[in-house]
């Protein structure tokens, strides 16, 4: 099997400056920057695809507003409707911090996606309350490792098929998940980090019991005045 780990085109809130942390948004969407990144990712991949050089036939998105606008353009390049996987989104959930106290949010409904991103798959789990759990506030470090370790066991178990996956997330989650994959979780946050661009691409290989990175963090379609992180 191989796997394409896209990060998300840059968000709102990537571009917020250390002096404007208070004007973050709990789902933010992308930045116009981060429009001309998506475009560009989905150009260079559908050219692949047309040439031949990649086979991506699945397509994995977080129900995270980045990522689903990040996945759009995408499925169109690849003639794939992006389906949702609650599992990979960003480490620490949908929350916001105000007067000391944190609250978890439960994300877009299944209407509102539904009606942004028509061809976006559903789980059940999406319903009209959202898709996030609102009682982990923000979600502690271990909960996203078990996803992570949840995401690279399902990946594993598809490891003997031709399957050809990409999967658009998020810069804290893919680390984790490249290290549930290299069995190097549990692991002290920020010890060492796998580290991810607006829009970087990683390919790794799964087969025959064996876990081979190709590359890591490639922006190659990107040009130096589109680049973010």
């Amino acid at each position: 099997m191989q796997v394409y780990l896209i990060r998300h085109a840059q968000s709102e809130n990537n571009a917020l400056t250390a002096d404007a942390v208070h004007r973050r948004k709990v789902d933010p969407g992308l930045t116009e920057l981060g429009y001309q990144q998506r475009e560009r990712l989905a150009d260079w991949l559908g050219n692949q695809a047309a040439a031949g050089e990649i086979d991506i036939g699945q397509l994995y998105t977080s129900a995270m507003a980045r990522s689903l606008l990040t996945s759009q353009p995408l499925g169109e390049a690849l003639g794939l409707r992006p389906a949702i996987w609650l599992d990979i989104h960003e480490k620490g959930g949908l929350f916001a911090r105000q007067n000391g106290q944190v609250s978890g949010f439960g994300g877009m409904t299944r209407a509102a996606i539904r009606q942004a991103f028509p061809r976006a798959q559903l789980t059940e789990a999406v319903t009209e309350s959202g898709w996030y759990d609102t009682t982990l506030g923000m979600e502690p470090e271990t909960h996203s490792h078990y996803r992570a370790l949840k995401v690279a066991g399902e990946l594993r178990r598809r490891a003997d098929s031709q399957a050809v996956a990409a999967l658009v997330s998020h810069a804290g989650f893919l680390d984790v998940l490249i290290k549930a994959l290299f069995d190097q979780l549990p692991s002290r946050a920020h010890t060492m980090r796998y580290y991810h661009n607006n829009t970087a691409i990683t390919r790794i290989d799964i087969e025959r019991g064996q876990t081979v990175m190709h590359y890591l963090n490639r922006v190659d379609h990107l040009p130096m005045a589109l680049r973010s992180w």
